[in-house]
């Protein structure tokens, strides 16, 4: 019954199978990019809820910080720490232990979060337009603070010397002076009897950047 069946390979039509084999590629190609596509969005939309998540743990932790910050500021504005004559016995740096309880408390809370905004850990940008009037707030109130503590320490008092203490409080305070609008930085320092901040040159480099306005980018590497 099957012997008569013969199979001529020599009259096979090889290209329809070819064809076949390359619509099949193409096929598996579109799937393979689609999952793609998916798990890249997946991802973002992961990093999007972490960078979220993150701000507005910084967001609380300043929001936490407002009865110790309102009382800095109004000691700075009664007069600058050391910047103003007072009885060296009865307070030698004519702020109350209260007062420089609260110094302690903002610092190291502001130089932790300064440090998470200058290496992307939290957004510099999104933290900036919400709490950058405020952390500069901070900031020219403690300016003075600050520098007592690093000659405590045997510190330069200028991180350009070689200051270490509150380096990423006062680096991020500088980032949010070259970024916050010009104005609203120097009603800030008037506020503090600061003088307004001097002009700076801005490369060509920089003015492309700024016209093109590149998006920040997130760390979200971890080390291993």
């Amino acid at each position: 019954m099957f012997t008569d069946i013969k199979v001529e390979l020599s009259k096979f039509d090889w290209s329809g199978v070819s064809g076949l084999s390359d619509v099949i590629m193409v096929v598996l190609t579109l799937v393979l990019l689609a999952g793609l596509k998916q798990g890249s969005k997946s991802i973002r939309e992961s990093s999007i809820s972490r960078d979220a998540d993150i701000l507005r743990w910084a967001m609380s932790e300043m929001d936490a910080l407002k009865p110790q910050i309102r009382l800095l500021t109004d000691a700075h504005k009664r007069h600058r720490y050391c910047g103003k004559a007072h009885d060296p016995q009865e307070n030698p740096n004519g702020w109350t232990d209260k007062e420089l309880e609260a110094a302690q408390i903002v610092g190291v809370n502001l130089q932790r979060i300064g440090y998470m905004a200058l290496h992307n850990l939290v957004s510099r940008n999104h933290f900036m337009n919400i709490w950058g009037p405020m952390y500069l707030a901070c900031w020219y109130s403690l300016e003075p603070w600050v520098k007592h503590k690093r000659k405590a320490l045997n510190e330069p008092t200028e991180i350009k010397d070689g200051a270490y203490s509150r380096i990423f409080f006062e680096q991020y305070a500088h980032y949010c002076e070259a970024n916050l609008p010009r104005r609203l930085v120097d009603n800030e320092r008037q506020r503090f009897g600061l003088q307004p901040l001097q002009e700076t040159k801005v490369g060509v480099r920089q003015k492309i950047q700024e016209i093109l306005g590149q998006n920040e980018v997130l760390d979200v590497r971890r080390d291993r």
